[in-house]
């Protein structure tokens, strides 16, 4: 495959999943912008990959998403430098054992996993709209079992390191759900992308669980080859859901447009303030 041409950004890009795609983007000639939090930290990553690949266009850009502040001076550098975006990959998350606030006043994990990507996908649609077959990839697959309290979002009453987490994710879904339905005809394909366990940082915060996650799970590597393998595939993507390299069909609830439209309303809100 070549994916020469091709203007890409991945969140989280310093390690783990976001690290190894953005290796396998720039093997095959995209040109890719790595967010990362840590510019120390950052720069390493993009020597690493530059060493493995000589010669690739990568590029190292900061932001903390758990600052309101720091995302909106992103979005604005990043739309002074790039005229257009052929893929976004929202793949930064974190995980916390405790409840804890950002500056912002929202629950750190709404804020990282879930707002932060929707203020992405949402201010760079037009750069989107100007990119060749463009596509908003967001990382994860929420539980079948899993529902949304809109009167608990930011879990104030109910707070649960693994469901909290998921229920971001559950967030996301609905919102790259109802993004594809709102912008479909954009041109541009937003979906969202399980590519199965792998060994993770994201739960460093309980040592031993992550340890025995990290027991049966595969290789990063692994998980990236199937990232890119939903990116590069001739199907059809939009308003759809993968597990690895296969289609995961929709269950009813998630089907539900009026919970995607009421999530999609009180996120606007929430952001406004």
């Amino acid at each position: 495959m070549n994916l020469s041409g091709k203007t890409c950004l991945v969140t989280g890009a310093n390690s783990g999943l976001g690290f190894e795609i953005t290796k396998l983007l720039a093997t095959h000639g995209a040109e890719t912008v790595m967010l990362c939090i840590n510019e120390e930290v950052g720069e390493r990553a993009i020597l690493e990959i530059k060493r493995a690949v000589p010669g690739t266009a990568i590029e190292l850009m900061i932001c903390d998403l758990s600052s309101m502040d720091s995302i909106q001076s992103f979005i604005n550098a990043f739309l002074k430098r790039k005229t257009k975006l052929d893929i976004l990959f929202n793949n930064a998350a974190i995980m916390k054992k405790k409840r804890t606030v950002t500056e912002d006043g929202f629950e750190m994990m709404f804020q990282v996993n879930y707002l932060a990507p929707f203020i992405l996908m949402t201010s760079f649609r037009d750069i989107l709209k100007k990119g060749s077959s463009p596509q908003i990839l967001n990382n994860g697959r929420p539980s079948d079992r899993l529902r949304l309290d809109m009167d608990d979002l930011q879990f104030i009453k109910k707070y649960s390191m693994y469901h909290s987490f998921f229920k971001t994710k559950l967030c996301l879904l609905f919102t790259s759900l109802e993004y594809s339905r709102r912008y479909g005809n954009d041109g541009i394909s937003t979906f969202m992308a399980d590519p199965g366990p792998f060994k993770s940082n994201l739960v460093k915060e309980v040592p031993l669980a992550g340890w025995f996650k990290n027991l049966f799970s595969s290789t990063v590597d692994k998980a990236a080859e199937n990232i890119l393998y939903v990116l590069t595939s001739e199907i059809e993507k939009n308003g759809k859901v993968f597990k690895e390299k296969k289609e995961y069909p929709l269950i009813e609830y998630w089907k539900d447009k009026n919970v995607g439209e009421q999530l999609w309303s009180i996120t606007e809100s929430l952001i406004k303030g």
